[in-house]
């Protein structure tokens, strides 16, 4: 799940943006909509699901801590998965972590330490 070092980061094209997965904090799935979250603060609509975005985003270590969220790892400043069951990301966001998805992230993220 993690990104190599020679690995270029993925294009995501957004109508006329395009997107570095690199500048992207986060996406939230909102219906059949996504909104793109960037490091620089903008915020952009996608027409097209989370799950789409899911796919072309994994090799780059993208996580799906729940249903409507997609995370770019690098954005991460605290997890807490013991009372809150929560992500904070760089920009205060809170990304809630699903029930399913709590010991699949933390022993994800024990393998890396």
């Amino acid at each position: 799940m993690q990104m190599n070092a020679t690995t270029e980061p993925t294009t995501i094209i957004l109508g006329a943006t395009q997107v570095l997965s690199s500048d992207i904090l986060f996406i939230r799935g909102e219906g059949n909509y996504s909104n793109f979250f960037l490091k620089d603060g903008r915020k952009i609509l996608s027409c097209r699901t989370l799950k789409h975005f899911a796919n072309l985003l994994i090799n780059d270590g993208f996580i799906r801590p729940s249903k409507s969220a997609l995370i770019n790892p690098s954005a991460i400043s605290h997890i807490d998965f013991k009372s809150q069951k929560s992500i904070r990301l760089v920009n205060e966001e809170v990304i809630s972590i699903s029930r399913r998805q709590v010991k699949p992230l933390r022993e994800h993220f024990q393998s890396l330490a």
